[in-house]
């Protein structure tokens, strides 16, 4: 299941840097389904308490997908919000689902390094900010939830660390795209392809993490007395 979630980014990625509309509003919307089907899949039963919050993460994910494309096809604005609104939820669902983990290391705290997502994510809405207009509250109160979800990841395990990073780039290539095609010579279609790229191998990357940590909890599980 992890490799048709694999193939359908390459599709819809390619499909953006191919300006191919068609083939990214079929493919787009499979994502997040097919990476819920992995993580049940490779989740044994019953589902441990973080499971059942990524998979309610990851459906936030694909309202956040289905809100962004509908807007991109249609140009309706406020469809911008309600994709910024689903993926506030799923941010914080993530960090409901990792602070546990957090809490039960010894240190219970994520690497220092990862506090640099605080600055990072002030320097971006600092310099996006004037073109950000009344969006720019939302995407304030976003960038708080997207960088404090990279810190509690950034705690979990290489995976998480990875996919939690590519998420932040993604999310800032969003954030600057007033900006960033013109500071870095961008056409579109090629933002738009290293938005998705680092999307889709973001979430898939929070998601093999999260296997790889349950995994973890179950060997650690304590045997059920004998009765």
């Amino acid at each position: 299941m992890l490799s048709a979630y694999a193939i359908v980014s390459v599709v819809t990625v390619l499909g953006y840097l191919a300006s191919a509309t068609v083939v990214t509003t079929i493919a787009k919307p499979l994502l997040m389904p097919l990476l819920a089907a992995f993580l049940i899949s490779a989740s044994p039963r019953p589902f441990t308490r973080m499971v059942r919050i990524v998979l309610a993460a990851l459906a936030f994910s694909w309202v956040g997908d289905v809100a962004l494309l509908a807007k991109d096809l249609s140009d309706v604005e406020w469809l911008f919000l309600v994709g910024l609104g689903a993926f506030f939820v799923a941010q914080v669902l993530y960090i409901v689902a990792f602070a546990p983990v957090i809490r039960a290391s010894s240190p219970p705290r994520p690497p220092y390094w990862a506090l640099g997502y605080v600055l990072y994510g002030a320097v971006i809405v600092g310099f996006a900010g004037p073109d950000l207009g009344e969006l720019l509250l939302p995407v304030a109160v976003y960038a708080v939830a997207i960088c404090t979800m990279g810190i509690v990841a950034a705690g979990v395990n290489t995976y998480t660390a990875l996919g939690a990073g590519l998420f932040i780039i993604s999310d800032s290539l969003i954030v600057l795209g007033f900006d960033v095609t013109d500071i870095l010579t961008l056409a579109e279609n090629v933002q738009r392809f290293l938005v998705m790229g680092t999307y889709t191998l973001a979430q898939g990357l929070l998601v093999v993490g999260v296997v790889v940590a349950q995994r973890g909890i179950w060997r650690e599980a304590p045997e059920p007395a004998a009765t």
